[in-house]
């Protein structure tokens, strides 16, 4: 419980001198075989990134901010430590552009955002882990292959409970399963009908990351029976 309670994403660079030991990713790896998936149906692959001039070149891809993530992004933010503690939902907007936590400046900000690179978002990792998975398959019945996704989501958190076992910073980049899928795939060597899930980049915070973290009680959500009567 204590792992669960402390897991958090480690969005602060990580040191690039000092690498994850072989014998801890394979930990955190067998950690995700043994993730509950659909049908036992195992529908991942996983590729591990530790060279250097891999990573320099996958860092190198451009992407660009999507105006649907800064809109809806907007939605989620507190703007004080005071308002997350009281909406206990979100995130604290402090992370963003001043642009994007406006509502009034959203529209100009989507019109004005730059290019960046993926090297934003690897910040100096050693290792990355990219799951793929095969998109020819899914799950029995399951439209759209929801329980496919469900899969890879514990997939994801066996691994992340490892990392925080092993006091090993994880971060889940999102980015990696956007329009930059066919620069990552080329670069990886990935199949046609294998899509990028998520990547992770693991490795040991350069410094001390202080996390306001929330969580709405459990009565605040639990029902009884039926919808609304709490439990």
């Amino acid at each position: 419980m204590k792992i669960i309670q402390e897991r958090h994403s480690t969005r602060i660079f990580f040191d690039p001198h000092r690498p994850v030991p072989e014998r801890e990713v394979k930990k955190i790896l067998e950690a995700g075989r043994w993730a509950p998936t659909a049908h036992n149906m195992q529908n991942f692959e996983i590729i591990v990134v530790d060279d250097r001039n891999v990573l320099d070149r996958l860092g190198d891809i451009t992407t660009y901010p999507s105006p649907d993530f800064i809109r809806e992004n907007y939605e989620q933010l507190s703007m004080t430590e005071e308002e997350l503690v009281q909406k206990k939902v979100g995130i604290l907007g402090m992370q963003f552009p001043p642009a994007w936590r406006d509502k009034a400046q959203l529209e100009t900000a989507m019109k004005d955002t730059t290019p960046g690179t993926l090297n934003e978002t690897i910040k100096g990792s050693p290792v990355i882990l990219v799951v793929v998975y095969d998109t020819r398959k899914r799950a029995p019945a399951s439209e759209g292959d929801r329980l496919g996704i469900l899969s890879l989501g514990c997939l994801m958190e066996n691994m992340w409970l490892m990392a925080g076992e092993l006091d090993i910073g994880f971060q889940i980049m999102s980015a990696f399963s956007g329009p930059v899928q066919k620069d990552v795939k080329k670069i990886l060597k990935i199949p046609e009908h294998m899509a990028v899930s998520f990547a992770v980049r693991l490795g040991y915070p350069a410094a001390q990351a202080d996390y306001l973290r929330v969580r709405r009680d459990s009565a605040s959500f639990t029902h009884h029976n039926k919808y609304g009567t709490m439990w």
